[in-house]
This record gives C-alpha cells, sequence and structure tokens, in this order.
C-alpha cells in the first residue's frame, strides 16, 4: 500500500500526534505591531475524527510595511499557519483512508457514507464501498513552500488588490470566469488546494505527487514543475523556482509558529 512520506514542510499535528495551539494563528512580529485582526479560533472537528483550528482571519493591510522582510514575515505569519492546517486536515483524511483500506472488515454504513462523501468531494465516480487509488491520488498534502510562492506570485505578497479585498491569494477563478471572493484566507488556501487536488488541469502534479511520495520525498521544486497551465505567463514556473530559493528558508521559518 502506498503512503505518503511528507517532507518536514508538510509536519502536521495529524502526524506528529501533538494538539494545535488554541491560539494557532495569533500574530506576533515581536516589536513590530501587527494592526487588528478579528480572529476567533472554534475548533472544527474533521470528518475523518481529527480535531483541527478553524480561524477567520482575514489579510491585514501589508502595504503599511515597505517592500522587504517585515512585509514577508508578516504575510507569512498570516499565511503558513494556516496552510499548515489545511494540510494537516488533508493528511487526517488521507491516514483514514488508508487505515480503512488496510483493515480486512468490510466498511460499516457510516465509513461508506463518509467514503461516497470524500468521492462526491474530490470529483470522483467511485464504486460503493471502495477506496481507489484515484481518491487517495487527490486526498493528499501538498508542499508547504510551493503553496507559499504561489500565493505570493499570485498576491504580491498580500499586497494585491485582489488579495486585500478578496482574500483570494491564488488568482483563483469562477467557472464564469470571475475571480473568487473567500471570507478568509483559510478558506481561499481550502479552495485552492482542492483545485489542485481535482481539476483535470493537475492530473500530472496527483501523479507526479504519487511517485515521488513512493520514493519518499515530493519536492516543491518537483511539482512547480508541472504546473503549466495554472497562469499563461510562459515563465510562471521559473519565476515560482526564483521565488523558492530566495524565500524556502523564510517560508520554513514560520513553521510551527506559536504567539510568543
Amino acid at each position: 500500500m502506498m503512503r505518503y512520506l511528507l517532507p518536514s514542510s508538510f509536519l502536521s499535528s495529524f502526524q506528529r500526534r501533538r494538539p494545535w495551539p488554541a491560539a494557532l494563528l495569533i500574530l506576533s512580529l515581536g516589536v513590530v505591531a501587527m494592526p487588528p485582526m478579528a480572529v476567533s479560533h472554534p475548533v472544527a472537528p474533521d470528518e475523518a475524527g481529527v480535531e483541527l483550528p478553524a480561524s477567520d482571519a482575514r489579510l491585514p493591510d501589508l502595504r503599511q510595511w515597505p517592500a522587504g522582510p517585515q512585509r514577508k514575515d508578516a504575510f507569512l505569519e498570516v499565511l503558513v499557519p494556516i496552510v499548515e492546517v489545511e494540510n494537516s486536515r488533508l493528511a487526517a483524511r488521507r491516514e483514514w483512508l488508508l487505515a480503512l483500506n488496510e483493515r480486512k472488515a468490510p466498511l460499516n454504513a457510516a465509513e461508506r457514507e463518509r467514503v461516497a462523501a470524500l468521492c462526491v468531494e474530490y470529483a470522483l465516480d467511485c464504486v460503493p464501498g471502495e477506496i481507489s487509488q484515484a481518491l487517495l491520488k487527490r486526498v493528499a498534502p501538498l508542499p508547504l513552500e510551493m503553496v507559499a510562492v504561489q500565493a505570493v506570485e499570485e498576491s504580491g505578497w498580500g499586497t494585491s488588490r485582489l488579495a486585500r479585498q478578496n482574500n483570494n491569494l491564488f488568482g483563483m477563478r469562477a467557472s464564469s470566469g470571475r475571480y473568487q471572493s473567500f471570507d478568509s484566507v483559510q478558506e481561499a488556501v481550502r479552495a485552492y488546494l482542492k483545485n489542485l487536488n481535482t481539476h483535470g488541469a493537475y492530473a500530472e502534479l496527483r501523479s507526479r505527487r504519487a511517485q515521488l511520495a513512493d520514493e519518499g520525498d515530493v519536492s516543491p521544486e518537483a511539482l512547480i514543475a508541472t504546473l503549466d497551465d495554472y497562469a499563461t505567463r510562459p515563465d510562471y514556473q521559473d519565476v515560482l523556482l526564483s521565488l523558492l530559493r530566495t524565500n524556502a528558508e523564510r517560508i520554513r521559518r514560520h513553521v510551527g509558529d506559536t504567539p510568543a
């Protein structure tokens, strides 16, 4: 049975078996004061039985800092913990599916219903009571660094009008062609992850991720190379790789952020 051996950037509360702090998304920049933000931390139980924090955090106006390290850190302090939570949610679902798949006993009625709901959510026609490799290919995290540099490129470090007004960090459009609007950063991150995990344009990404997971290292560079269809500009992947080279360490520095 294929299992995902997630790199350090994928570390999640589910895999580390450590509870997420109740105030995971409270922001702290040391001597740099963050603007007031309405943030609450209700606990939203994942359907697979793992409880993960939810957030209604919106982006602060990052234009108050000049372009440079302070703005970058302010953006990443919002984004990275949310990506970690959403990747944890995907990892929890995946582990639940794998556990069911490896169990000899057939699925009970509630498990069959939940698996069927996941098939619908991840845009698959599934055989009732069966956990397919196609479903396992879609229910999986994405490298934190790749998510972060796409958000950086698409939102200008969170300063674009689309990011400020719509919480749309990834330039996502609806089927009508209009740009989408999200109530929170978490909602935007969740929609982005679902898009890459379900849309036909990213089938190569999912296949490459599964192959790399079997080999034990899902690298952001390898998945960025599959994003031909995400943007029309011909140098898009080169831009993302350049952002990754210059900011990967800074991104990882925000992993597991907790309040000071």
